[in-house]
């Protein structure tokens, strides 16, 4: 049996292996479990790196999920998954850090073409970095056909369901700040169609750097005396974000970052898969990924007042079009390499062969 340890997810007792696990919100850890399934099958035993250093288990490969510090230890192989941009995660364009692994699974169109080259000459080729796209778990409340209430069945306009946090770069291209903007705009001129779901909300919007940070601890203090919440539409966490894209005509679905190829997380698919239309905001060339038929592309309107207008002005027939272009995509062969198990595949099968367990 070839013996693999995970380093990420905050390491608890292979809790990332259980459905029923207090940090599988959204089924979120169901490419962990399927990754176990699929290796077990191949002769490979995966565990958090806590248990493989519990049971005296000497790794014969690492897996890191997203950039945490490194840790030397007898592996043969060492693999390293990236979710996110250097925005949100510096480290994740770091020449230094990433040259630590011998193979990296991303979806990073850039590095997958390019490699990534530093301004020392460092560089690190193209064959190193493995193709994967975020995987998307359906939630258990979809049918399998993805029929979802019809639109005068969702009581909600509007929603936006997201963390309180802030870039880690000075980049334009983030969309912590725009998001901000979305919800100010619609608290100012639209609160009635508007709710706000996330974590950290009862708070100002967090900022980036020194300044920023002294400037959001000035903003804390007016609600606080005053007595009154920082965002009016704020409902708190979503139970599950299928509850409330379920019962939600649109929603705001900005990427944390925007113009970054191939990054195109889970946010457009929770509502997708709920029947929700997303509002997106994220890669430039999202449509060549999801048919365009399937969102509203936020690019096309120049102010938050003429998106809201086109919202309010389209019709049950037309949000039908978009519900049923939806369903076609999510049941045909292109959604399939947004799905768990393909995520799963590719890296057991990288392992597989790099290993000669074929």
């Amino acid at each position: 049996m070839l013996n693999g340890s995970i380093y990420g997810w905050e390491n608890g007792d292979d809790d990332i292996f259980d459905l029923h696990s207090p940090r599988n919100r959204d089924n979120c850890l169901e490419p962990m479990r399927l990754m176990n399934v699929m290796g077990r099958q191949s002769g490979i035993s995966l565990h958090t790196a806590d248990v493989s250093e519990r049971n005296h288990i000497i790794p014969d490969f690492s897996l890191y999920v997203e950039s945490i510090d490194f840790v030397a230890s007898p592996a043969k192989r060492n693999y390293l998954i990236l979710y996110e941009t250097p925005l949100t995660v510096p480290r994740n364009a770091s020449y230094y850090y990433l040259n630590q692994f011998d193979f990296i699974f991303t979806w990073d169109k850039k590095l997958l073409n390019d490699g990534l080259r530093d301004d020392k000459a460092g560089f690190i080729p193209p064959n190193r970095f493995i193709e994967i796209h975020h995987p998307n778990p359906i939630p258990a409340e979809s049918r399998p056909d993805f029929q979802s209430p019809k639109f005068n069945q969702r009581k909600d306009f509007v929603c936006l369901i997201g963390s309180n946090r802030h870039a880690n770069l000075l980049d334009e291209r983030e969309l912590y700040s725009e998001r901000v903007k979305a919800i100010k705009w619609f608290e100012a001129h639209a609160l009635n169609d508007f709710k706000l779901y996330g974590n950290g909300w009862n708070v100002p919007q967090k900022r980036f750097g020194h300044l920023g940070k002294a400037r959001y601890r000035m903003e804390k203090i007016i609600p606080w005396l005053l007595g009154k919440p920082v965002f009016q539409s704020y409902q708190g966490p979503a139970k599950t974000k299928y509850e409330v894209l379920s019962k939600t005509k649109f929603c705001i679905c900005f990427e944390n970052a925007r113009d970054i190829h191939g990054y195109i997380t889970e946010k457009i698919f929770d509502c997708l898969f709920a029947g929700c239309i997303p509002v997106y905001w994220g890669d430039a060339e999202i449509s060549k990924s999801i048919p365009a038929e399937c969102f509203i592309d936020f690019r096309q309107y120049r102010s938050y007042s003429k998106l809201y207008e086109h919202l309010k002005t389209m019709t049950s027939t037309q949000f039908s079009r978009h519900q049923e272009a939806t369903r076609d995509f999510l049941q045909s062969i292109q959604f399939e390499r947004y799905s768990s198990e393909s995520f799963a595949e590719v890296v057991i099968n990288k392992i597989i062969q790099d290993f000669a367990l074929a």
